[in-house]
């Protein structure tokens, strides 16, 4: 149970910075309207957004029509020469970072105008990159954030030059900013709270003395039963989501070699990594047994799962994974690596998951799970009722904002709860 708080029922003023906003859109954009949606249940609140989102909000406001009155929308963006270079230059993630410091001025001019109980940044859910609400004399909330997750360094590949000295880098660069030499530390304390959305964002902020709770930053509303299970005595593995090195994809297709098992694996979605997956399946004399489907609308993914088994999904690090909360909410046990996110779904009677070693290691694990799911059919659809039913007990989008209504009382009134709280049922 989560305990309660001095005011449970009090309405608080809140300003959220959520530079990702946009319904219907899936990832950080859908991470930023939902955590809007679920506070309004709760509280007076402001959303200052960008610009570009506004259309996206303002036609679906009138189906939120019981948070009239409580919710309401700011939109600001930088100027038109710097919205054109961020159509045309291949990195955007400067006019993010842009965006948040132009965005301190705005949030100023509220303050001068409005009283808020607590400033909140929901988007982007990352902890490397700083806020536009810290440092206004107000309690702030930061999060759910994750982030430092890493690439398993056995699992570099020089086989694959290119995406490895990317994560290599991207190692790197957690390293410095949790060291003496970041800023991690200096920016996590001017926010009264932080949230994390992993253990390893957790026990990052730990290392540097900074307690913070536990809560996964997205969600899934309640859905309908999931299609009907097709009858077939080959096992069918399912893949969603973009294809990039750091999904761990080459190490599936090579866990589905060594498997010895007639399995079939599916993916649906586009990439960088795509050819090169494609290249390996063949080399490894896979051929029909994987099938590329392409990019497919949201409908058409969904009316596709009751052709699979199970999901496949070995991530070197993600701190969400929506697709893996998907296929859980759709009745697939899931087989991942223990790490970020998926490792906070997918818990023990859900799927297996499989600790990282040695690159020949960690495929003879994901090899090994596949044939534990090919031979007990009957374990594998328990695990697929359970995986749906945890979803539903610890990812719905209303339990997660019963759990953040908890922490903003806790940061305007501070009660004595453990700061490591984890917000998520046993």
């Amino acid at each position: 149970m989560i305990p309660p708080t001095r005011e449970p029922t009090k309405r608080l003023s809140v300003l959220m910075s959520a530079y990702a906003c946009e319904p219907g859109k899936g990832s950080e954009p859908e991470v930023g309207w939902r955590w809007a949606l679920q506070m309004a249940r709760f509280h007076d609140v402001t959303v200052l957004t960008r610009a570009n989102n506004r259309k996206a909000i303002e036609a679906s406001l009138p189906v939120a029509t019981a948070l009239a009155g409580t919710l309401r929308f700011v939109y600001h963006d930088l100027s038109t020469a710097a919205l054109y270079l961020k159509k045309h230059l291949p990195f955007s993630i400067w006019y993010y970072l842009a965006w948040q410091i132009s965005a301190r001025q705005t949030i100023r001019r509220l303050l001068d105008r409005d009283r808020y109980d607590l400033l909140h940044h929901v988007t982007y859910a990352a902890i490397r990159y700083s806020t536009a609400v810290s440092g206004h004399g107000i309690p702030t909330l930061w999060g759910p954030v994750g982030g430092s997750e890493e690439t398993p360094w056995l699992l570099l590949e020089p086989r694959y030059p290119g995406p490895s000295l990317g994560e290599a880098c991207r190692n790197l660069a957690n390293r410095i900013a949790a060291s003496g030499l970041g800023l991690l530390r200096r920016r996590a304390k001017r926010h009264t709270t932080v949230i994390a959305s992993t253990r390893e964002t957790q026990e990052c902020l730990a290392r540097m003395g900074i307690e913070s709770p536990l809560l996964t930053a997205i969600g899934l509303p309640a859905t309908a039963l999931p299609p009907a299970r097709t009858s077939s005595n080959t096992l069918n593995l399912l893949y969603v989501g973009n294809m990039l090195f750091l999904k761990g994809l080459h190490l599936a297709l090579h866990a589905l070699a060594d498997s010895g098992t007639t399995a079939t694996f599916t993916l649906f979605g586009d990439g960088p990594f795509r050819s090169s997956l494609q290249q390996l399946a063949t080399s490894l004399g896979l051929g029909s047994r994987v099938i590329f489907r392409g990019r497919q609308p949201q409908e058409a993914v969904l009316a596709a799962y009751g052709e699979f088994d199970a999901f496949l999904f070995p991530s070197f690090h993600d701190s969400g994974a929506f697709a893996v909360l998907e296929a859980m909410s759709q009745g697939l046990p899931v087989i991942c690596l223990d790490r970020g996110g998926p490792a906070l779904a997918v818990r023990p009677n859900c799927g297996w998951k499989i600790t990282p070693r040695r690159r020949a290691q960690t495929i003879h694990d994901l090899a090994e799970a596949i044939r534990a799911a090919d031979r007990d059919r009957k374990e594998l659809a328990l695990k697929g009722k359970a995986a749906r039913a945890s979803v539903i007990q610890h990812y719905d989008w209303d339990v997660q904002g019963d759990a953040m209504n908890v922490i903003y009382h806790n940061s305007v009134n501070p009660v004595a709860i453990d700061p490591r709280r984890e917000f998520l049922s046993p």
